[in-house]
């Protein structure tokens, strides 16, 4: 019956404790990190390498995320399963072709054309 229609909800994450989308340290995007670590004791994320040069280089480094006021120790590094999970799930939910550049117009073309290049377009 018209109006009995029902919409079907599909939740992936209820919840997401990912502080920091980039390296404080490197400006990488965190989805693109190949040894993601997390601080246990402010939870940020950075990239494996840069951040333990950055610990054995200072007395006591503190976080560099702007205003963490967490001092950084070698022990206190590391990564999870559950890191890695939430950085795979952030990964699946980007879009598939962020820089996309190119365009087609097909404004002055016929419905039918249109269409045709929206649906070859679609299984690409």
């Amino acid at each position: 019956m018209p109006g009995d229609e029902q919409e079907e909800l599909v939740m992936t994450s209820t919840q997401n404790s990912i502080l920091n989308m980039h390296c404080p340290l490197t400006l990488k995007p965190i989805v693109e990190l190949e040894n993601p670590v997390r601080c246990m004791d402010c939870r940020h994320i950075y990239d494996k390498d840069p951040i333990m040069s950055h610990i054995r280089r200072s007395k006591a480094p503190n976080c560099p995320v702007a205003g963490c006021p967490a001092v950084l120790q070698v022990a206190r590094i590391f990564c999870d399963t559950f890191l890695r999970m939430e950085i795979e799930e952030l990964r699946s939910s980007r879009p598939s072709a962020p820089n996309a550049t190119e365009v087609e117009d097909i404004s002055d073309q016929g419905e039918d054309e249109a269409e045709d290049l929206m649906d070859d377009d679609e299984d690409e």
